[in-house]
């Protein structure tokens, strides 16, 4: 026995390390970064709140199948992990009563030229008048007329593209006003307003970045928060937060300071609902400068969560297409009836010896629960210029009804020839 395990072992690793022959397939390990679900769940029915809290369209479902394919330039830089996103911010928001306004609203101001924007909550309560809208900066008192180098309506603004509530007033402040704690005065205010400050002209940002930009159900995402003067950090003096879920409901965070003065919280969505759409999560913070003077800053990232109601098998078959082309067929296990979609970048090796992408490839079908079978096409036009051995990379599986990213390989198989 023992001579027949020194001749297979070798044989083995060459088979394990060598790309994969024409035929059946098996993709690779997942890498680092890669997100692959382990558990499938049943799709499960959020119940419709008593008074929703956004109007939600009716979703229409394509249930014809779909096959598209176009060539790639070999030397396309192409992304098979996108960036989280993340903003910088200058700005803020304060939701606040008569009155608050009518006493008077301190804003701190860390630059010259800030814009602030008075909204009503009820546009019954009529257009604001500048007159009656008052602004203390140092020794000055001034109305928003004096105060304004320039003055716009909810109609102005509405012209220019702005969505923006109805009797709303924005007011960019003279610059040699200057900056530091303004008070903003509404002495005939009535109601609730959204008070919006941008900074424009400031050195102080925050941004607050998640380490990926989507996961599934049962995974979390974690999220820094962080107070940057131009190129350098500044502490924090606190962090408050919430997430935002795609029908609008949103549930408190609690961010923990960190030994670099940043706040990180783990971010996990306790179920994902039926409404397509991106989670957000919103930071309220508060920071100093090197003069102990306060700044304010909202900040916002958002992230994609689904539910694991399907994934890749593992295994694919190539084979030539009548065309000529390649066609890759990956087995699909489904949990939930839906339209799922399969895509990828197909690599091959350049006259260089160096591999290129060739070509982009997605396929959609709607499958029903069990296991099915979506097919990549790629046409003979994407295949020119290159040769064996052949890569998929970017391989993603989505639930489209969902918008919903169930499954995503960086690198996901090598083959010799279809």
């Amino acid at each position: 026995m023992k001579p027949s395990i020194l001749l297979t072992t070798p044989l083995l690793a060459i088979c394990l390390a060598a790309p994969a022959m024409a035929g059946s397939q098996v993709l690779l390990p997942p890498q680092q970064g890669d997100l692959v679900p382990t558990v499938l769940q049943a799709r499960t029915a959020t119940p419709r709140p008593a008074q929703p809290i956004t109007a939600t369209p009716e979703l229409r479902v394509e249930l014809a199948p779909l096959h598209v394919s176009w060539p790639l330039p070999h030397d396309a830089a192409l992304e098979s992990q996108p960036a989280p996103f993340a903003r910088d911010s200058r700005e803020y928001w304060r939701d606040v009563s008569a009155s608050e306004l009518r006493f008077g609203l301190s804003l701190p101001l860390s630059a010259p030229g800030a814009i602030i924007r008075l909204s009503p909550g009820n546009a019954a309560v009529g257009k604001l008048d500048p007159a009656g809208v008052q602004l203390q900066l140092g020794r000055q008192s001034l109305n928003a007329n004096a105060a304004s180098r320039q003055l716009a309506d909810a109609a102005a603004l509405h012209a220019a593209g702005m969505d923006v509530p109805a009797a709303s007033l924005v007011m960019q402040l003279r610059p040699e006003l200057g900056s530091g704690v303004a008070t903003l005065r509404v002495p005939a205010a009535n109601g609730r307003y959204v008070v919006h400050v941008y900074e424009p002209q400031s050195p102080f940002t925050a941004t607050a970045k998640a380490d990926r930009g989507d996961l599934l159900q049962g995974q979390s995402v974690h999220v820094r928060v962080a107070l940057q003067d131009q190129d350098r950090e500044l502490p924090l003096s606190s962090v408050g937060g919430l997430l935002r879920a795609p029908d609008g409901s949103s549930t408190s965070l609690t961010f923990r300071r960190q030994a670099d003065g940043s706040f990180a919280a783990d971010v996990s969505p306790r179920g994902i609902q039926g409404t397509p759409g991106l989670w957000e999560v919103h930071g309220f913070t508060v920071g100093r400068d090197s003069a102990g003077h306060e700044i304010r800053r909202d900040t916002t990232t958002v992230f994609a969560a689904a539910a694991p109601v399907a994934r890749l098998s593992g295994l694919a078959s190539t084979a030539r297409a009548t065309d000529h082309g390649i066609d890759i067929a990956f087995g699909v296990t489904a949990r939930a009836d839906s339209r799922y979609a399969v895509s990828a970048v197909l690599y091959g090796r350049a006259d260089d010896g160096s591999m290129v992408p060739a070509a982009f490839a997605q396929s959609a079908a709607w499958l029903p629960a069990g296991d099915g079978q979506l097919t990549l096409h790629y046409d003979p036009v994407s295949l020119q210029g290159i040769g064996a051995p052949y890569e998929l990379h970017d391989l993603l599986l989505q639930d489209q009804p969902a918008v919903g990213l169930l499954e995503r390989r960086a690198l996901a198989m090598r083959f010799i020839a279809p």
